[in-house]
Order: C-alpha cells, then sequence, then structure tokens
C-alpha cells in the first residue's frame, strides 16, 4: 500500500445540463460498450459498467466516458478486456470518485487520470507494468494507491507527483532530466558564460532597486522565495534592478552575473521584468547557484500573444489570472479574450443586462450534451486587467462583428435583419445570423458596448473579429429592405455578392471611426481576402490556412500592421499528434510542435516588411473541443513555447533541435507544479 497526501491545486466549474422533456434517464448503466447506449442518456449518466472489449482510439469507449458522460462518479471496468488504458484516458475529469480497472490491464498511459480531482482510491492491478509519465498527477484528493502485485518495471515521472507549493521542494532535484548549458525559452539575443566563480542563491542579502521598480523587486522576492527557498535575505551578495535608458527598447534587458552580484537593467520596468523571468529559468536548472554569464537581450516583434475562447467553454475567472502567469514566464505579453460567439455573451455590459441575463449559459453543443454557464463581470475584468498589468500582460478584449453574434442576437433580436427570433447556436461552424448595417439600433449597441468596455479594458487595442461573414451569411443583407436602401444611398450597385462586402465595410467603418476618434483605440480583425482595404492604423491577423501571403500583401498594399496567427502552425486547438485530444472534431489538422516551432515571422520577407509592418505572433485556442482549464494547458504547451520563441527571438539563434534540449527541463517544471502539458512530439 502506498499512501499520497496531495493538495487541491484547482477549482473546475461544475456543468448544468437542463432536462427537456419528461423522459428520466438513467443515472446506472451495465452495458458492453459505450455504443449501447443512447446519446442523449450519456451525460446523465453517474454510474458506468462496461463488460465488453473496449475501443481505445477514436470516438471510442474511452473517449465517450471522458468527454460525454461528463458528471461519471463510478466507473467500472474490471470485466472489461481492455489491456492498454490510453494516454489522457480520463483526463481532468473532476467528478470522478472511484474507478475499478480491467483485470488484465498492463498499461496506463501519460496523464491518464490527470486532474481527477475527486478520485480519493486506486488498486494497480497485478498486470499492470507500465503507468506512463504524470498518469496521476493534479488527484488532490487521492489519498491510497494499492498495488495488488509488485511495483511495475517503468513508472513515469511525475506519475504520483504534484507539489501544490513549488517551494515545497525547489530544494530537491529529483526527477530533473539532465540541464543544457543554456535551457532558456525564448533563447536570448547574446548569452556569454563567463570565467569565475558562480553565484550563490543563499547569500543574497540586499535587493537593490529604485521605487518605479517597486512591483519587479517583489517578483524578485516571490521568484527567491519559490525557486531558491529564500525567506529571509542573509548574506553579502545582491541582487540589483536598475532602469538603465541607455539601453534600446522598450522591453529590452541586460543580465550580469559574478560572483557577488546579479544585475538585471532595462530601460523600463518590462524590460526588468523580463530579465527576471530569465533569471527566474536560471534557477530551474541550479536552484542554489548561477553561473557567471551576461546576457543582451530584446524581442523581435512587439505583441506576443495567446487567445483564450471562453465563449464555448467558460473558463473561470481564477484560471485566467493562473494562466496570466503562466504565459508571462515566456515572455509572451498580451492575452486575446474571445468574449461573445455564436454560443455564448460573457462580459456584462450595464447597458444591456440581457446580455448576460439570456445569453452567457451555453447550451449543449455538438456531440458533448452538457451546458457551459458563466460569464464576467466588469470588476473582475477590471481586477484581471489590474493582475495582469503586473506580469506586464495586456488584456485585449474581443466583440465580433457582423457575424459570431447569435448569443447577441438571441438576447436582442433588432440586430438581425428582419429582427428574428434566433436560439443561442449549439453546433460549430458559421451562421447565416449577423449583424444588421443598415440599422442605427445597431450601432447604437455597439457603440455603447465599446464605450464600457473602454472603461474596463485599459489596453489601447480592440479585436472587432469580422471573420467568415462571407457568402452564404452575408446573404442575409441581399433581400433585407433596410440594406437595399442603405445600399442605394451609397451608390452600390452590383449584384454579385461584392455589395455585401461593401455594406460590411461600411459598418466596419463606422465602428474604427468610434473606436479611434473617441475612444482612442486601435483595431484588430481577423483577415479576409475580401477585405481590399484596411484603415489605416488598424491591425489585421493572418489567420487562414495558405493565406497569409494574400494578407501581408494587403497589410502592406494599406501601409498596416499584421499579426501572423496561420493555422498551419499557430491554432492550438489542434491536437498535437494523430489521435491526440481532441481524438473526435469536425476535421481538424494536425499542428505538430515542429510546425509550431517553424514559424518564421517575416514569413520569408524583406527588413522592410518585419520593421514596418510586422506587428507580432499570435496562438490561438479556440475551445469547442477544451472543455476543462487543465486542456488549456494541454493544448497550448509546449506550442506556445515555440511561439514564444518564434515571435522573440533572432531567427539566427534559434535551432529546433536545440529547443527540444532546452524544452525537457521547462515541461519538466511544469509537470512538478501540476500543470497538464502535451507529450506528443
Amino acid at each position: 500500500m502506498k499512501n499520497i497526501l496531495l493538495s487541491i491545486l484547482t477549482l473546475i466549474p461544475g456543468a448544468v445540463l437542463a432536462q427537456t422533456n419528461a423522459y428520466i434517464p438513467p443515472s446506472q448503466v451495465a452495458v458492453a460498450n459505450m455504443k449501447d447506449l443512447r446519446p442523449e442518456d450519456k451525460p446523465y449518466l453517474k454510474s458506468v459498467t462496461l463488460t465488453g472489449k473496449l475501443t481505445t482510439t477514436g470516438n471510442s469507449d474511452i473517449r465517450q466516458i471522458r468527454d460525454l458522460a461528463f458528471q461519471v462518479e463510478h466507473v467500472d471496468l474490471s470485466a472489461a478486456d481492455c489491456p492498454a488504458l490510453p494516454d489522457n484516458a480520463f483526463h481532468s475529469r473532476r467528478n470522478l470518485r472511484s474507478i475499478v480497472l480491467p483485470k488484465n490491464l498492463t498499461h496506463i498511459g501519460s496523464q491518464a487520470f490527470f486532474g481527477c480531482r475527486n478520485l480519493e482510491r486506486i488498486v494497480i492491478p497485478a498486470g499492470v507494468n507500465h503507468i506512463g509519465i504524470g498518469a496521476f498527477n493534479g488527484c488532490t484528493s487521492l489519498q491510497e494507491v494499492i498495488f495488488e502485485g509488485r511495483l511495475p518495471k517503468e513508472i513515469g515521472n511525475f506519475a504520483f507527483h504534484l507539489v501544490p507549493d513549488p517551494a515545497a521542494e525547489c530544494l530537491s532535484d529529483n526527477n530533473l532530466p539532465l540541464v543544457t548549458e543554456s535551457n532558456l525559452i525564448p533563447t536570448p539575443a547574446k548569452q556569454e558564460f563567463q570565467t569565475g566563480k558562480p553565484f550563490i542563491v543563499s547569500q543574497i542579502g540586499r535587493i537593490i532597486a529604485e521605487p518605479a521598480l517597486h512591483n519587479e523587486s517583489a517578483h524578485a522576492r516571490r521568484i527567491l522565495r519559490e525557486r531558491s527557498g529564500v525567506q529571509v535575505l542573509k548574506g553579502r551578495a545582491t541582487l540589483r534592478l536598475e532602469i538603465d535608458n541607455t539601453i534600446e527598447g522598450e522591453e529590452a534587458y541586460t543580465l550580469q552575473v559574478d560572483s557577488k552580484n546579479i544585475t538585471i537593467k532595462g530601460r523600463t520596468p518590462k524590460g526588468v521584468f523580463y530579465g527576471l523571468m530569465t533569471l527566474e529559468q536560471l534557477l530551474m536548472a541550479h536552484h542554489d547557484q548561477v553561473e557567471a554569464q551576461f546576457i543582451a537581450d530584446a524581442p523581435r516583434t512587439q505583441m506576443r500573444e495567446l487567445m483564450l475562447d471562453p465563449c464555448r467553454t467558460f473558463i473561470p475567472f481564477g484560471e485566467l489570472k493562473k494562466f496570466v502567469t503562466e504565459m508571462s514566464r515566456y515572455k509572451l505579453n498580451a492575452l486575446h479574450l474571445h468574449l461573445v460567439d455564436d454560443q455564448a455573451w460573457r462580459i456584462e455590459i450595464k447597458k444591456y443586462p440581457l446580455l448576460t441575463g439570456l445569453s452567457s449559459r451555453r447550451p449543449a453543443m455538438d456531440d458533448m450534451l452538457y451546458s457551459s454557464p458563466g460569464f464576467y463581470t466588469q470588476a473582475q475584468m477590471k481586477e484581471l486587467v489590474e493582475f495582469a498589468a503586473k506580469y506586464h500582460v495586456e488584456i485585449i478584449p474581443e466583440i465580433e462583428m457582423p457575424g459570431h453574434e447569435v448569443a447577441a442576437i438571441h438576447a436582442y433580436p433588432r440586430l438581425t435583419p428582419g429582427s428574428k427570433q434566433v436560439p443561442i447556436r449549439t453546433t460549430c461552424g458559421v451562421s447565416n445570423e449577423l449583424l444588421n448595417p443598415a440599422d442605427e439600433f445597431t450601432y447604437e449597441f455597439l457603440f455603447n458596448v465599446f464605450d464600457e468596455l473602454a472603461q474596463v479594458f485599459s489596453s489601447p487595442y480592440v479585436h472587432l473579429g469580422g471573420d467568415e461573414a462571407g457568402i452564404p451569411p452575408l446573404d442575409c443583407w441581399t433581400n433585407d429592405s433596410l440594406c437595399i436602401a442603405l445600399k442605394q444611398r451609397l451608390g452600390i450597385k452590383t449584384e454579385d455578392g461584392s455589395e455585401n462586402w461593401r455594406l460590411q465595410k461600411y459598418m466596419f467603418d463606422r465602428v474604427i471611426a468610434h473606436l479611434r476618434d473617441k475612444l482612442g483605440k486601435t483595431p484588430m480583425f481577423w483577415y479576409e481576402t475580401d477585405f481590399k482595404e484596411i484603415q489605416p492604423g488598424c491591425v489585421t491577423f493572418a489567420w487562414r490556412h495558405g493565406l497569409t501571403n494574400a494578407a501581408i500583401d494587403a497589410a502592406i498594399r494599406n501601409n498596416a500592421k499584421i499579426m501572423l496567427c496561420p493555422g498551419e502552425h499557430c491554432y492550438l486547438d489542434y491536437p498535437m499528434a494523430k489521435g491526440d485530444m481532441p481524438e473526435v472534431n469536425w476535421g481538424m489538422p494536425v499542428t505538430t510542435l515542429k510546425a509550431s516551432y517553424a514559424l518564421d515571422p517575416a514569413w520569408g520577407r524583406d527588413a522592410n516588411f518585419e520593421k514596418n509592418h510586422l506587428f507580432g505572433v499570435a496562438g490561438t485556442l479556440w475551445s469547442e473541443c477544451i472543455n476543462t482549464p487543465e486542456r488549456i494547458y494541454y493544448q497550448a504547451f509546449p506550442r506556445a513555447l515555440a511561439l514564444a520563441e518564434a515571435a522573440w527571438s533572432p531567427q539566427s539563434r534559434r535551432d529546433y533541435a536545440d529547443f527540444l534540449l532546452r524544452l525537457t527541463l521547462i515541461q519538466s517544471d511544469m509537470m512538478r507544479r501540476g500543470l497538464s502539458v502535451s507529450l506528443k512530439y
């Protein structure tokens, strides 16, 4: 018997399923396979017994228990034929309390039970000879692990390991891989190791920082406490944080280490902060000392963004804070929140209470028949903005237009042509219901929404969406009397479909003028090839597979800035390997770690493009298939690390083989801190 005491790391939102008819589904079943059950019964199940030969790939028995029977608490597989549980078999099933494993089980995959926070006891059958990496990591209530036979020959790192406080084991190097000469991600522009004795961290007696660096000084104390166990400063060594106006670049920094001092300099507090993030990674390798060295570093691109989508699956407010702290470690500096879509409206707008009153509970969607309720108050978002600023991360809101607005139309039907009563969308894909460009109520609504958000989000950027509103969706404007009259007033006479794109330009021009002239905001939007003209000062996002060159050409032609997030490199909701989560989807391609790392922000263009038009790099995490907070990290990392390096480091310093060596230590550190990361590379 082996007792493992763990503590809670994350809180997972509950899910509520509305019963729509008189039929009472069973809560307890015993069948051979999941296919023997009605689809509409699976979400209600609390106890499942399977006795057949279990499938483990694609839309398998295992996947259906995990993703479709989301309320299940008890699983009995003792009579089932299943020699191997696959990787991520029951990943982040927070309701799971007990499971009886198959008698013929020999293999438990990596992260098979990651984040099953209510699992209290597990019995490992005698035939099990392999337990994968992180198999029971994040099982914060697990009290008892019983091995019926001998210990398995192979037990992966962090299989039963969770550290609620990183300081608890910062003095132990157990399970850490061999350290390369430099373990930094993103790799710095210049790093020179020097002769001389290393800096001994326990000898720090002072942190010297001017008042402007009070926030960075607090981060320095946190890093020393979490990474080296230094609670009290005692000794003669010094950590100096300094503003140096001779350093070029707002985010640039230098870091000098000798036996008596660590000195971090930046032109701004932001630069000093990134120097501290580098120091934190150096302490991952050796918690008690830092080699003598000099680093001079600066980012390649201005914005290094990750996008989260709380519309399809709501992300608890506390998880947003947690994500900010993690992304900042790797010098990512913007969190883009996709706050509205066809499936839900997730931000409080005080002038329009029905948006959250009627449209903040995403109904059952596709084959995952659970609802996802929740929204963020403006007070919460103000708190997030203030919190993220301490990590030098901007929070950028997105309000979609003219498409992906069914949730708003559901609450306020006048927003769409014909004032149609439209239910909230329950499938992925593109809706044919768009905002009405010919009704002044639409502009009144949008202006009021953006006016309120301008008081919440301090970022100078606002994302307007603009994607997937082409033909046929724009056909909803073709025969509407108000739209026809507007086209006549504007002198639009074509009838080949392009007239609707010109109406969309009219809408965008009015909203952009409001944002830019009244609110002082810079508009962003997803690029579509029909956008022949881009307003001056806007930032456009190249996202569609195979169309990055067209988007770049449009940005250059219109003297605009461009963010690169092409799906073949940057769509992190896509599986990282064939058969990886999500196993069942609507035809997502694979985006490998190597493909993410291969992104060249310059896209083969010249220095003029990089200097005058390239704005940054973004990774996107759409949440149709990301149904728990733990999966956000699994889908994001390590590919977000690859994008962080692509966006920050000089192309001449990048090498994929070397990146994989550096990744080993950082990924192990993430797992040791109880985060789920993909190993599929």
